[in-house]
């Protein structure tokens, strides 16, 4: 009996756990938290492990369950070599690259040697870690700025920065150090106006290998994919095929053997490219891939890994031809971009998604779906296919238009404002770089914020009026972090705080059944409390004062949950307009906070790699005069 363990969570999951099921194969979703177990709906089973980046849990959950493969998705261990050791030495098949394959290019630094091996354009770089500015000073002397730093095992845009001047090298060198699990890091020059073109290969274990053409993933915002194009629209026939051949080149120079995707900066004025990195892996946007090419690259996959060729499933060079269809997924994050991007967790209230000939929806959530900060804030991938990119454009406006997500922030205006803008998207997406969208945010902003108000007023005349959670009795909504202020005057004023950290019954007011955390003294944490019309609160233990809205420029709160990397001042220090005030790490990206005022420290509420709530005061300035932002 074949079953397959899936070591991944979401959408991802969700998409392995389909393909796997259809090819008839058990499957095992695997959790770590119970406000996490959408993807484990339609798993044959499910357990629990502390860690979805412990390799040790992961086998031991394995064996236990008796898998026989495992499907590690994308992110978390995708790309560890480690792990399909451990598989091999365990007797479980892993679905990914031979343990060669992935040493060769897992590594950006190891990449980049192979690459040149392989007779393909590379970017200059220092070739191997660096630790200090001082190395970073040198390298940009003999090159010029700006320069990119990379963490050596980043990806999904964590641990990459551009640094424009001297000045910011220590900062950005910090961050890429403190987004590497591994803390390498190394410089690369870089390469402007360019677009970023990745080509999706597939390999097998008998030495075949093809190419299922290009996507366009210049749409980024801080180097994390926005909105992907399959296959670029403005690329020139022969620059495309020196792409894809490149892409082949490489990919048998060291045999590889399942689903990945090689990928290139693009300059279309200059007809250059300049390889980047191979992700051995399935990636994000394999969707837009499938529509175009009609394959199911992860049951591909899975069937690689067992052993089938790709002559075994009808996949030839020749099969793979341009069929005029183009296909754009769009990424729906948690996330507000009007508060500078800043992360949103919460409980989803109502969720609606589009449909129609040519709309494709990947997720995982559904109403009453707790948004963790754990985990990646993607929500769901819009995928649209036509018979030409503006046709794809068109549908995709419409798909986006009818997609509602309401209990968390989300940048859905965002890319409404995006798709709708034709200096961006128009013209075959060919006036769009990696740098395109932070160049022209203002104005991307001011168009979100009116198509937010516009689609609010259509919300609230709608005809599909929302529908309360079975749970909930009235408009009061509670939700996990919800946090709040009590003052009592007895006989001054004392304020105590209270959070909610579970829910698990909201008929509020009639009854509220909740594990909270609270500044009472005294008390365990977090600790059951039951609120009735008939009875008194209970209370629990510490918690941090909330940040007053009304003081928003002294009374500096954390934008999100997450963990404090650092604190940057001192009680009694003077701050700058612009000063970095602190580090606040969530979803696996570093968030800096900076005063809005020229002031002094007051006090401070936190210390470095405690875990804090969105709302939570962490600085408390007072301002010196009026000068803000």
């Amino acid at each position: 009996m074949t079953k397959i363990l899936v070591a991944n969570r979401g959408e991802i999951a969700i998409r392995i756990i389909a393909a796997a099921t259809d090819l008839g194969y058990q499957t095992v979703a695997i959790y770590s938290d119970e406000n996490d177990r959408n993807h484990c709906d339609k798993a044959s089973q499910s357990i629990k492990i502390g860690s979805f980046v412990n390799i040790e849990y992961i086998i031991e959950a394995a064996i236990r369950v008796h898998a026989t493969a495992i499907h590690p998705g994308y992110g978390f261990l995708s790309e560890s070599a480690e792990l399909a050791n451990q598989c091999q030495k365990n007797s479980i098949l892993f679905i990914g690259p031979s343990v060669q394959s992935m040493m060769a290019v897992s590594d950006k630094i190891s990449a980049q040697q192979v690459a040149k091996d392989a007779g393909v354009p590379t970017i200059p770089g220092t070739g191997t870690s660096i630790s200090s500015s001082g190395e970073v000073y040198a390298f940009a002397k003999q090159y010029g700025y700006p320069i990119m730093l990379k963490a050596r095992d980043g990806g999904g845009g964590r641990g990459i920065r551009m640094v424009h001047s001297a000045e910011e090298v220590p900062d950005c060198l910090t961050r890429c150090l403190n987004e590497s699990s591994s803390r390498q890091v190394f410089a690369e020059k870089a390469i402007l106006n360019v677009k970023h073109i990745e080509v999706q290969i597939l390999g097998d274990t008998h030495g075949n290998i093809i190419h299922l053409l290009e996507r366009d993933c210049s749409a980024q915002r801080r180097y994390q994919k926005i909105l992907e194009v399959a296959p670029c629209p403005c690329l020139p026939s022969k620059l495309q095929s020196s792409v894809l051949e490149a892409a082949i080149r490489l990919g048998s120079y060291i045999k590889y053997d399942s689903a990945g995707t090689v990928e290139f900066l693009v300059d279309i004025d200059s007809k250059e490219f300049y390889f980047m990195e191979v992700n051995p892996r399935i990636q994000v946007e394999h969707t837009i891939t499938e529509q175009i090419t009609h394959t199911d690259i992860v049951q591909a996959q899975i069937r690689i890994a067992f052993g089938a060729s790709l002559i075994d499933m009808g996949l030839t060079q020749e099969r793979v031809y341009l069929n005029h269809l183009v296909s754009i997924q769009a990424r729906i994050v948690a996330e507000n971009p009007m508060n500078n991007h800043m992360l949103s967790v919460g409980k989803i209230k109502n969720v609606q998604f589009p449909y129609g000939q040519g709309i494709r929806i990947d997720t995982w959530i559904k109403q009453s779906t707790v948004i963790l900060p754990i985990f990646d804030s993607l929500l769901a991938k819009v995928i649209v296919t036509g018979q030409s990119y503006e046709d794809a454009l068109v549908k995709m406006k419409r798909a986006l238009s009818e997609t509602v997500i309401e209990g968390v922030d989300t940048n859905i205006d965002f890319l409404i404002a995006l798709v709708s803008n034709n200096s961006l998207t128009g013209d075959r997406l060919s006036h769009m770089h990696i740098q395109t969208i932070e160049n022209r945010m203002n104005d991307l902003l001011s168009q979100t914020s009116m198509i937010a108000t516009k689609r609010k007023a259509i919300m609230s005349t709608s005809a599909l009026p929302y529908q309360s959670p079975p749970s909930v009795s009235n408009g009061i909504q509670f939700k996990p972090g919800d946090g709040f202020n009590i003052q009592i005057h007895h006989p001054s004023p004392i304020t105590h705080s209270f959070q909610i950290e579970s829910i698990s019954k909201n008929t509020f007011p009639d009854e509220l059944i909740a594990t909270v955390r609270t500044s009472l003294p005294d008390m365990p944490q977090p600790v059951p409390m039951t609120i009735t019309r008939k009875s008194q609160a209970g209370a629990s233990s510490q918690l941090r004062r909330k940040a007053n809205s009304q003081n928003m420029n002294t009374d500096i709160a954390s934008p999100l949950t997450g963990m404090v990397v650092e604190i940057n001042v001192q009680e009694g220090d003077s701050v700058k307009v612009g000063q970095q005030l602190f580090v606040i790490s969530a979803m696996k990206m570093e968030t800096v906070v900076q005063s809005s005022i020229l002031g002094r420290v007051k006090k401070i509420y936190a210390s470095a790699h405690e875990l804090i709530e969105g709302g939570d005061m962490i600085i408390e300035l007072t301002e010196l005069n009026n000068s803000k932002l």
